[in-house]
């Protein structure tokens, strides 16, 4: 392997400058980091991570051994433990044990040789067996026991699993169910434990026959078939592991097709509705990121107080709980085109499997839906529709049923699974209830972080204009940060671009120019209700907005799915999108995966948007339609839509880290929703605003300056002109 002095002499640098850009340190020119990257790519050099570590005497590499990657519980912690401790800075590695303590061990010897500072396990170990961790050194601190507890560490994560036992119980018992086959690993694991005795408590209390069987993912298959051969017959099956309920229905379909009993069993968190086995779920992505934290903490601040975390159990998630029976035939949906309409016709299904109602949902384009309500009349066409929620104040009292009409529910038990903030812009209209928040979403910056980590790129950046390149805070720094990456002002730019620009009918240019605005102010009206459009910050953002022309394509975008899209293709640095249309970067033919960064938008207050749902008033079917609208903005069917691409009115979607390590992004759009502080209509005009038609004046300033027939400051005081003029 070549040495730091063959470096030097291939790129006619010092030995030095070699090491300062091998390990990030010094002020180094761009040119010679180029010509030092160069040498050690045609030399094969590579660093060793080892040998870095030794050199800074620390290490923040953390360490995983989990018993194999076949049962979903481990991939699901493995992956949320990695995505955490990554996005810290640290890097993580993966070890296998097999459920074996002499493979366990071995891992252990490597894992402490590489200095690791941190191990999360599920470990092998059991209370009255050896502790390897003490014989091979490992400090106590330095290892989080995951799910199975040995040694009654108190660095410890895991769920209730005697609650997980009980509740079981009580399910099978309330179904009649009276002889039940159980299946575990090994007693000597202490969930197994935990969950046997509270399990086989609370049936011997009702009387049932419990039939139990130890088993482990190297011999299932032959103690199910022994099971099956001895056992006549059982009310229900019952598993502690996921996987061993995948296999023993496999078993049982194939050997035992004539055998009809349910299986019930302890799973990870699914996501998205899934058939087969009746699931009692645990959050593995909620402990995985748990454990890496944990063990981050205890590296950073050797104060960090450690006690033994219980978390908490999801439990039996019914997706079609909340579907009642009904004679309705048919319901049809108007809703705006997003990628939430395409989830909600696949969604729809499952309503319809479960109630025998099937779902039309009829979509339509921004123009076309705003034509249709503005002249929907008495007719009864549409059971429910989805609309943006800025139109809520001008439309809502109109086409809508309040809610009040259709529940004997409050507002507040209906709103309290829904993100604070929500409630009253995305659901009510002069104090009235009228719809429920469905996708609400906030603005967010997208970048290309591998260009703005990128040694060279920071270096060139800082030499032209003495100052670090980093997500903008204002758009005078976005304008600049375009300039630097728009090939035609600077050639050594990977991108042809630097940013994207979506300006297609006047509503959305006018959102263009707004996001602009509200960096820099709150308030479009003064308390008299005045358009405060005639004022320096007005055409400052006018001017920031024109700039940003000529670091975006000539053919500028319609709509934000476009610009998500055109953000994908990989030829742009950055672009603004609103959180819905963010999963568009992540189609099969995207090119940035994995290269995505995201932070607020510049000024920290973004523009928020997405729909609201309501019952039409015209509706024959109004409890069919209420019904329907329950369901599908319910905890579970929105987290799984998000999954799908759509976005959450739903509080807890927000912690399920499936979710989250999917399109991280949504943590920060979750932020921004309850940060936004923008006054966009009116005070006089508050409960009834036509906003599509304000947003159409300012869009038509927008558009006369983009096309250079008028100033900033002559289209804007048209603006202001035609405002009063006409909607004032």
């Amino acid at each position: 392997m070549p040495t730091i002095k063959d470096i030097a002499k291939e790129a006619g640098v010092a030995q030095g400058t070699v090491s300062n850009v091998l390990n990030g340190r010094g002020n180094v020119s761009s040119d010679k980091i180029i010509l030092v990257e160069q040498a050690c790519a045609k030399l094969g050099y590579t660093m060793n991570q080892r040998a870095k570590t030794l050199r800074q005497g620390s290490s923040k590499l953390l360490a995983a051994i989990i018993p194999n990657v076949h049962d979903r519980r481990y991939t699901d912690f493995f992956l949320s433990f990695k995505n955490y401790a990554e996005s810290s800075g640290y890097s993580v590695r993966l070890y296998f044990s097999n459920d074996l303590l002499a493979e366990e061990e071995f891992q252990l010897q490597t894992i402490r040789s590489e200095m690791t500072a941190g191990i999360a396990t599920f470990s092998s170990c059991t209370k009255d067996g050896r502790n390897i961790y003490d014989e091979i050194g490992i400090p106590k601190q330095d290892v989080v026991f995951v799910e199975r507890n040995p040694f009654d560490s108190p660095f410890y994560i895991g769920f209730d699993y005697a609650k997980a036992g009980l509740e079981l119980a009580e399910k099978l018992t309330s179904k009649k169910c009276s002889r039940i086959l159980l299946i575990t690993e090994t007693l000597d694991y202490s969930s197994q434990n935990e969950f046997y005795m509270a399990f086989s408590a609370a049936l011997k209390a009702k009387d049932c026959v419990l039939h139990h069987v130890q088993t482990d993912s190297l011999h299932c298959y032959t103690h199910f078939l022994q099971v099956l051969n001895d056992l006549e017959s059982v009310d229900a099956v019952v598993l502690t592991n996921y996987h061993l309920a995948e296999n023993f229905s496999n078993v049982s379909k194939t050997f035992y097709p004539h055998l009809h009993s349910p299986i019930y069993t302890i799973s990870p968190l699914f996501t998205i509705p899934s058939v087969g086995c009746k699931k009692y779920e645990l959050n593995y992505r909620l402990m995985g990121r748990c454990a890496a934290e944990q063990l981050i903490k205890r590296k950073e601040n050797k104060r960090f107080e450690i006690q033994p975390m219980i978390l908490h159990n999801d439990g039996m998630r019914n997706w079609l709980s909340k579907i009642p029976g009904s004679t309705c035939k048919r319901l049809t949906i108007l809703t705006l085109d997003s990628p939430t309409a395409r989830i909600m016709e696949n969604m729809a299904r499952i309503y319809t499997d479960a109630t025998g109602i099937e779902i039309k949902v009829a979509i339509c384009s921004y123009d076309g839906i705003h034509e249709i309500l503005s002249d929907l009349g008495n007719t009864d066409a549409y059971d429910v529709i989805r609309l943006d929620h800025t139109w809520l104040s001008w439309f809502g009292e109109h086409i809508f049923a309040p809610l009040s009409e259709l529940t004997s529910s409050s507002a507040e038990q209906l709103f309290e699974p829904f993100i604070p903030g929500l409630v009253p812009q995305y659901t009510s209209v002069n104090g009235v209830a009228y719809a429920f928040p469905e996708t609400p979403s906030a603005q967010l910056l997208f970048y290309r972080k591998d260009l703005f980590e990128n040694t060279v790129l920071q270096r060139l950046y800082k030499e032209q204009y003495k100052e670090e390149l980093a997500p903008p805070q204002d758009f005078e720094h976005f304008n600049r940060i375009a300039r630097f990456f728009t090939r035609r002002f600077n050639g050594h730019s990977p991108t042809t671009y630097g940013t994207t620009l979506t300006l297609g009918n006047s509503g959305v240019a006018a959102t263009e120019y707004l996001t602009r605005y509200f960096s820099h102010s709150h308030d479009l009206f003064d308390a008299n209700g005045n358009l405060l459009l005639n004022t320096d910050i007005a055409i400052q953002s006018m001017k920031e907005l024109i700039e940003a022309k000529d670091y975006s394509p000539k053919r500028y975008n319609s709509w934000w799915r476009e610009s998500a899209r055109e953000f994908a293709a990989g030829d742009t640095a950055m672009s603004i999108i609103f959180s819905n249309y963010a999963s568009e970067m992540m189609d099969s033919d995207s090119v940035i995966i994995n290269k995505i960064g995201y932070t607020y938008l510049p000024g920290q207050n973004s523009l928020l948007g997405g729909g609201c749902i309501g019952v039409s008033k015209n509706s024959q079917n109004k409890t069919e339609a209420f019904d329907f609208i329950k369901w599908i903005c319910s905890e579970e069917i929105t987290t799984a839509m998000t999954l799908l691409g759509s976005v959450s009115p739903c509080e807890k979607t927000y912690s399920n880290y499936e979710v989250l390590d999917t399109y991280p992004w949504l943590g920060l759009s979750h932020k921004c929703i309850a940060q936004s502080k923008i006054n966009r209509i009116p005070p006089q005009k508050a409960t009834c605003f036509d906003e599509r038609r304000f947003l159409s004046i300012l869009g038509m300033a927008v558009n006369t300056v983009y096309n250079d027939t008028a100033t900033p400051q002559d289209a804007l005081t048209y603006a202001i002109q035609s405002y009063n003029r006409t909607m004032k």
